[in-house]
């Protein structure tokens, strides 16, 4: 009786608990549909993305043209010894600075200090032997020869003589043997005299001959001592003369050297020479005059130069033209034969579209980004050109001046995606000293003013 009461209670327990589950859930459906459409709204746009947007900024860009080359110097120049000898003395050495005309090394002298002497003692026998006591200059009158002379007197007595054997003949006053006896005189002194005027400008020539050899002589014996070059044209940027580095010596005090051997190397390193090779899709906006920056590992900053030559021909091979850029170094700071990056400054575009550094993303292989047009994503495939330090330019397509792009959220979105634009947090303002550089080394700006971003650049690489 007990366990038929304790059965009847539980099952009336369990009728009551699902009585109680129906009616709440007949109740909440009745809730529900009775939502305002205020309500369903709100629930809508609770699916649109959150998404943070900056406009489109135009900004001037400067175009360049890269190029990878190297340093050279204004002249670079292999000095070497005209003659041989053995080296008696060197006065300067590598990394030495010296200007034209300065001694950079002596051969011993003696051998050609005796070929001078013994060129000088082949002269003044030639000279005696025309009997003359120095060399004639310019065009020389053989008949003031001595030897000419005397042969000239020679044949005039022997003239007189045959003339007045003829007077003596005529009036019967002497022999026709007589005559001819004169008349062949004569003609004896008469070949005489033109033998000598040949060996007189035998002997001229010869005196000619001597007198280069004394003069071959006295140049080897000035080529004993070995001299820093003037240059023939005045050196850009140097007014007060060019001044040469030693980069190579190879001979020491004592060794012998060979005729035209190389012993100094100097080069002129203020100015330096920048030379490097250009495609040739850019001949048409490299030229003569542009401003150059030129890059090296050694330095943070830029070492400005100009384009000065521009080769005419292009290398069939490569299909490049060699450029030349001036840069000038007074303080010695660049070296030549270094690696050198630059940009050659071509134009200025007033008005490239930027974007934040943000908005860009890349999905497989494809840069895109995402404006926001009446609450809706639209995607855009881009090309980007040069960046800064916070934006990037977009050089396709073209995009409209008061576009809004997307910044943030971009991975949750696709094309035509709902998006509710939220407000960007605002950074943290640190008050400073207004004329206290920053830590980047920038000097900050004052309090309600805005710094004007620089001039950006784009390079075009080779």
């Amino acid at each position: 009786m007990h366990d038929l009461l304790n059965a009847t209670r539980a099952t009336r327990n369990r009728a009551a608990l699902g009585c109680l589950g129906l009616a709440l859930a007949l109740g909440c459906n009745k809730d529900r549909e009775a939502l305002p459409p205020v309500a369903a709204a709100e629930s809508s746009a609770s699916t649109a993305v959150k998404v943070t947007v900056q406009p489109v900024t135009f900004r001037a860009v400067q175009r360049t043209v890269g190029v990878v080359g190297t340093l050279h110097g204004y002249e670079e120049i292999s000095l070497g010894a005209k003659v041989e000898g053995r080296v008696r003395k060197i006065t300067h050495d590598v990394a030495d600075r010296v200007k034209p005309g300065e001694i950079l090394l002596e051969i011993d002298p003696t051998d050609y200090q005796l070929n001078v002497r013994q060129a000088q003692r082949s002269l003044q026998v030639e000279l005696a032997k025309l009997g003359l006591d120095e060399t004639p200059v310019g065009k020389v009158d053989v008949t003031r020869v001595p030897t000419v002379v005397q042969a000239q007197l020679r044949r005039d007595n022997a003239q007189k003589r045959m003339e007045r054997a003829k007077t003596l003949v005529e009036k019967k006053a002497s022999a026709e043997e007589e005559l001819s006896e004169k008349m062949s005189e004569y003609r004896v002194a008469q070949a005489e005299y033109d033998n000598q005027v040949l060996v007189a400008k035998a002997g001229i020539a010869a005196i000619q001959v001597k007198n280069e050899a004394l003069s071959i002589a006295k140049q080897q014996l000035q080529d004993t001592i070995l001299r820093v070059p003037q240059p023939s044209l005045p050196v850009p940027g140097l007014e007060n003369g060019a001044s040469y580095a030693i980069t190579s010596r190879t001979v020491a005090e004592g060794s012998y050297i060979k005729g035209g051997a190389d012993v100094f190397k100097i080069v002129i390193e203020s100015p330096l020479k920048f030379r490097g090779r250009v495609p040739e899709r850019k001949s048409s906006e490299v030229k003569l005059g542009q401003k150059a920056e030129v890059y090296t590992a050694a330095y943070p900053r830029s070492f400005p130069g100009e384009v000065t030559r521009i080769n005419p021909s292009i290398d069939p091979q490569t299909r490049t033209f060699e450029v030349e850029i001036l840069v000038p170094n007074s303080q010695s700071e660049l070296k030549p034969g270094g690696f050198a990056k630059t940009s050659i400054l071509t134009e200025v575009d007033d008005r490239t579209p930027t974007v934040p550094l943000e908005a860009p993303v890349q999905v497989a292989g494809v840069t895109k980004i995402f404006l926001v047009e009446d609450g809706h994503a639209k995607e855009v495939q881009v090309t980007l050109g040069v960046q800064g330090s916070d934006w990037v330019e977009v050089a396709t397509p073209k995009l409209p001046a008061n576009a809004q792009v997307v910044t943030s959220g971009q991975t949750a979105i696709a094309d035509r995606s709902a998006v509710a634009v939220r407000e960007a947090a605002t950074p943290t303002t640190v008050t400073s000293d207004p004329a206290a550089p920053s830590e980047s080394g920038e000097v900050s700006a004052a309090p309600g003013e805005v710094s004007a971003p620089p001039m950006a650049r784009r390079e075009t690489a080779p």
